[in-house]
C-alpha cells in the first residue's frame, strides 16, 4: 500500500516500507481505539463502515472503555474493553487488559489519551496511525496527522484512512439499523436537556418555540422527549406548563421506543447532546442549539441539518431557531 501525506503529516523512518508490505486483501486484523462518551461513539460509525468496505477480509476490533455507551457492535467483529476510570484498576490490571487487544496489522488511535497511547505502545501492530501530540507521536505511531479542530467530528475520525489512500463516501454512511415508529400524523421531536444543565437552551424558549410551531404546523404532533434524570423531567414539566400546552403537544418519557421515535421524526430540535448525534446517525434532520460550546465539530454539512448559535455566545433567539427548523422541514 502507498503512503499518502500532507505537509503536516509526521512520517516515521520505517513507515513507507511497513505500509508497502501490506495489501488490502491480505490485512486480517484492524483495531480502532476510541474512548469517548455516547455521542462521539456514534460518530465513529462512518470510519468503521469505511474500514469494513476497504478491508473485507479483516477482523475489525473496536477498543474502548468498559463504561462505553452506544458501542457499534453491529459494525465490528469484536469489542476490546479496558477498565474505565471509576474502576480504579491498578497498573498490572490495566496492562493486562491493554495487551488483550492482541497483535494487529493496522492500529488506528483516534483518542490520543494516556490510556490509548499505552495500548498503542504495548501493541506489536505492523502499522500504527494516530494524531500528533506534544512530540509523543514520534515514539508511538508510524504516521501521525494533525487533528482538525473546526471540522465535523465524524469526518475528523475518517482522516487517518486518507493516509492509506482510502476515499470515504459522501454523505457519510452511518448504517444504523432502526425501523421508524409508525404514527398517523407526522411529528417533530424536541429534546430540551443535555449532559449538563449549562448546555441547555432556556425552558421558556423551548416552550415558546413549541407553542409557536404547534400553531404554525397544526397537522404535526409536537413531542417533548424527556431525559432519564430527575432534573431533566423537571425541565420538561416546566416547558409543558409554560407552553400551554397546545392540543397537538405530547410528552414522551424516556424508554425503549426513543430510537424509533427519533428515526421517524420529521426533525428534532436539541442542545449539544448525544441525542443529536443519534438523530444524525438515524438520518433524521436536526436543529442543534449551541452557546456554551463551539458548534463546528458537531455540524454535519450534509442532509437537512442546521445549527443555530450567536457569534457572541448568547442563547439563540426563538425566531432564529424556528427559521432553522422550518428550513429543515423544507417549509421555508
Amino acid at each position: 500500500m502507498k503512503l499518502w501525506r500532507e505537509k503536516g503529516t509526521w512520517v516515521g523512518k520505517h513507515a513507507v516500507a511497513r505500509l508497502a508490505a501490506l495489501e488490502p486483501g491480505t490485512v486480517t486484523r484492524i483495531a480502532v481505539i476510541k474512548h469517548c462518551a455516547f455521542g462521539d461513539m456514534l460518530l465513529t460509525r462512518p470510519l468503521l463502515v469505511t474500514l469494513r468496505e476497504h478491508f473485507p477480509n479483516a477482523e475489525l476490533t473496536l477498543s474502548t472503555l468498559s463504561d462505553a455507551r452506544g458501542v457499534p457492535e453491529d459494525l465490528v467483529d469484536r469489542v476490546h474493553y479496558s477498565p474505565a476510570r471509576q474502576e480504579k484498576a491498578g497498573w498490572r490490571e490495566k496492562r493486562r487488559a491493554y495487551r488483550q487487544l492482541g497483535a494487529q496489522d493496522i492500529l488506528i488511535d483516534i483518542t490520543a489519551s494516556t490510556a490509548s497511547m499505552l495500548i498503542t505502545a504495548l501493541n506489536p501492530a505492523k502499522f500504527k496511525i494516530g494524531y500528533r501530540h506534544r512530540g509523543l507521536h514520534r515514539y508511538l505511531y508510524d504516521v501521525a496527522i494533525n487533528r482538525a479542530e473546526f471540522r465535523y467530528e465524524a469526518e475528523t475520525f475518517l482522516e487517518p484512512v486518507n493516509v492509506l489512500g482510502i476515499q470515504f463516501d459522501w454523505p457519510l454512511k452511518f448504517n444504523m439499523p432502526q425501523a421508524p415508529l409508525v404514527r398517523p400524523r407526522p411529528w417533530v421531536v424536541y429534546f430540551p436537556t443535555a449532559s449538563v444543565a449549562s448546555r441547555t437552551w432556556p425552558p421558556e424558549h423551548f416552550a415558546e418555540l413549541i407553542r409557536d410551531m404547534a400553531e404554525t404546523l397544526p397537522d404535526y404532533d409536537h413531542i417533548l422527549l424527556e431525559g432519564i434524570k430527575d432534573w431533566e423531567v423537571t425541565v420538561c414539566d416546566n416547558i409543558a406548563r409554560l407552553s400551554g400546552p397546545p392540543e397537538n403537544f405530547e410528552r414522551w418519557p424516556a424508554g425503549d421506543q426513543d430510537r424509533a421515535l427519533i428515526k421517524g421524526a420529521a426533525a428534532i430540535v436539541c442542545n449539544d447532546t448525544g441525542i443529536r448525534h443519534l438523530a444524525t446517525a438515524l438520518e433524521t434532520p436536526t436543529v442543534g442549539l449551541f452557546f456554551n460550546s463551539p458548534p463546528f465539530g458537531y455540524w454535519p454539512r450534509f442532509g437537512a441539518h442546521q445549527v443555530v448559535f450567536d457569534p457572541e455566545g448568547r442563547p439563540p433567539s426563538v425566531a432564529r431557531v424556528k427559521a432553522a427548523l422550518m428550513q429543515s422541514l423544507n417549509k421555508h
